[in-house]
C-alpha cells in the first residue's frame, strides 16, 4: 500500500470517530501524534494517550475501584478493565488459548467473509490474537477495547503496513464512539459473555448493529460467546467470575439466537468450536 493510500485510509478511519455521549464529530488529532486531544464542537474533550484515542463514556472514565460486593454494570466493567490491564502481558502466553485460536480463527474468517474493500470493526480486540488476520484482509480496521494495556499489546503485533490502516480506540462496546452505518463488517469474538448485565448486553448488540452498514449494502456481523451445554455444564458454572474479577455468562444456542435476533437476521450458526457458539447475521 502506498503512503498516500495509507494516509487516505487513516483520515477516513478518523472521520468515523464521534463523542460516545452525544454522537457529535470529533476533531483535533492528526492520527499519528502520541499525545493530543479530540474535541467536539461543544467543547467536550477526549485525550490521546500513546497514540490511542481514549473515548470511554464519562461514567467509565471517572470510575474508581468498586466495592467487592457491587454487582452493578459500572462496578463489573471497572473490575474487568483493571483485571485485563493487569493480565495483558501474560494473556498471550496461555498455550490453550493459542491452540484454540488456531481452530477458531479460520471459522471466524469464514463467517465474516472479508473482502479487500471492506471497513471492519473489531469489537473487543483484547491483546490482538486475531487482529492482524483481520487487518490483512480489509481496507481499514477499527479495533475497540476498554483495556488500555491490552490495546498496547495488540498494536505491537502489527507490521507498519497493517498499523497504518488499523485504528485502535479505548471504548465501551455498549456505547461505541463511532458513526452509524459505517462498517461493512463487525466482528466480536469472546467478548459478549463478559458484558455484565442483560441491559448492557442488549445495548452492545444494538450499538454494533447501529454502526454496521445496512443489508442492502452487504453489511455482516459475526459474533461468538461462551457455550452452555454438555460437556461444559458438567464441570463449569453458567455464570460467575474468572480470576481477577472478570464476569462471565454462558449461553445455550437458543438463548443466544434469541438475543441476537432482536437486532439481526441470522445467516448461520455453529457449535463446532464446542466452548463457543459462533453465528453471523445482517440487519433486518
Amino acid at each position: 500500500m502506498s503512503s498516500f493510500a495509507s494516509s487516505e485510509i487513516r483520515r477516513e478511519l478518523l472521520s468515523l470517530l464521534v463523542c460516545p455521549e452525544t454522537g457529535l464529530p470529533l476533531s483535533g488529532w492528526d492520527g499519528a501524534s502520541r499525545y493530543g486531544t479530540l474535541t467536539t464542537i461543544e467543547g467536550k474533550t477526549y485525550p490521546i494517550r500513546q497514540g490511542i484515542p481514549c473515548l470511554l463514556p464519562t461514567f467509565l472514565q471517572e470510575a474508581t475501584a468498586p466495592l467487592v460486593s457491587d454487582a452493578s454494570e459500572l462496578a463489573e466493567k471497572k473490575r474487568e478493565m483493571d483485571a485485563r490491564d493487569a493480565q495483558a502481558e501474560d494473556y498471550d502466553r496461555m498455550l490453550g488459548l493459542r491452540i484454540f485460536t488456531a481452530v477458531e480463527l479460520p471459522l471466524s474468517l469464514r463467517y465474516l467473509w472479508l473482502e479487500p474493500q471492506h471497513l471492519m470493526l473489531e469489537g473487543g480486540c483484547g491483546t490482538g490474537r486475531m487482529t492482524a488476520a483481520f487487518s490483512q484482509k480489509v481496507r481499514g480496521l477499527v479495533c475497540a477495547d476498554f483495556s488500555f494495556a491490552s490495546i498496547l499489546a495488540a498494536r505491537q503485533k502489527l507490521s507498519p503496513e497493517l498499523a497504518e490502516k488499523t485504528l485502535f480506540i479505548q471504548a465501551d462496546l455498549s456505547q461505541l464512539p463511532l458513526r452509524s452505518d459505517s462498517f461493512d463488517r463487525v466482528g466480536s469474538f469472546g467478548v459478549y459473555e463478559h458484558i455484565p448485565t442483560p441491559d448492557a448486553r442488549s445495548r452492545a448488540l444494538t450499538e454494533m448493529g447501529r454502526v454496521l452498514k445496512p443489508r442492502t449494502e452487504g453489511g455482516r456481523i459475526a459474533l461468538s460467546a461462551y457455550r452452555w451445554g454438555a460437556p461444559i455444564n458438567w464441570t463449569s458454572e453458567r455464570e460467575g467470575h474468572h480470576e481477577g474479577g472478570i464476569y462471565f455468562r454462558r449461553f445455550t444456542m437458543d438463548e443466544l439466537k434469541h438475543l441476537f435476533a432482536v437486532n439481526f437476521c441470522i445467516g448461520e450458526s455453529t457449535e463446532k468450536l464446542l466452548y463457543y457458539h459462533l453465528l453471523w447475521g445482517r440487519k433486518p
